[in-house]
């Protein structure tokens, strides 16, 4: 197909949607007003399209009624980098947070508002071990690497994951109210690591830390994960080795 000959192709809507979103490439903030005028498009759809946009997580609205790029976004940006680069230059840390620990280790990033893709791992040569696909996708506040990503995360991405997460419990040990995973972020923060102490499966637990680029962003987390019997033997061992190696992979990374 020809592309000068594709506009006849084109679909007015999501191109006047693609539009708005290409605004907020100079502005941080931008009202429906603002949006209109702007674009050109009229006030009614813009209103339309905006709802449709925050819905999706693409765009977030404050209390004043003014927009900002959503997480969406930013996490399909991430995920391009991370997919090319972040896998092929945190393996080898992975490799080596499983061959100190003796448990499985795997690389995360939230993958969109309220859950996290497992993008690579090591796997323990131990018998009873953790093996989570590749892809899988998990609620956040179900695992380790997604706690230890949020609870640095700024106040509005947090606030927006309180408003879409579903905190029905997995088993009797996971988190149930919103409340509750605040106060568990917070001491995730004084701490500096994540665990999901069997949450998403009775007899399972994993230590995670978050992995920052060279702005401070959360951008990944890393994890051992293994028998809770096991895990918790060596506990301090675990979260020590976990954030020696991400101290190293943030030194890759700026």
């Amino acid at each position: 197909m020809n592309p000068d000959n594709n506009s006849k192709y084109i679909l007015s809507s999501l191109d006047n949607a693609l539009s708005i979103l290409n605004l907020f490439i100079t502005a941080p903030e931008l009202t429906p007003i603002e949006i209109s005028a702007l674009s050109g498009i009229n006030r009614s759809t813009v209103f339309r399209m905006l709802v449709t946009l925050e819905s999706r997580g693409y765009l977030l609205r404050d209390d004043a009624n003014r927009y900002r790029l959503g997480l969406k976004l930013f996490t399909l940006g991430q995920l391009v980098y991370s997919r090319a680069e972040l896998v092929s230059i945190i393996h080898p840390y992975l490799a080596k947070l499983m061959k100190e620990t003796g448990e499985s280790s795997h690389l995360s990033i939230l993958d969109d508002t309220t859950h996290v893709v497992f993008l690579d791992k090591v796997v323990s040569d131990s018998l009873l071990k953790m093996d989570t696909p590749l892809g899988f996708h998990q609620q956040a506040h179900l695992t380790g690497t997604g706690k230890a990503i949020l609870a640095f995360e700024s106040e509005q991405v947090v606030n927006q994951y309180i408003k879409l997460a579903e905190f029905s419990a997995k088993t009797e040990f996971s988190i149930k109210t919103a409340k509750e995973f605040l106060e568990i972020l917070e001491t995730i923060r004084e701490n500096g690591y994540a665990c999901d102490e069997e949450e998403s499966e009775i007899g399972l637990t994993c230590f995670a830390v978050p992995v920052f680029d060279a702005s401070g962003h959360p951008i990944a987390a890393i994890s051992c994960s293994g028998p809770t019997t096991r895990m918790n033997m060596r506990k301090e061992q675990h979260i020590q080795t976990l954030q020696s190696i991400a101290q190293e992979i943030h030194k890759i990374l700026s």
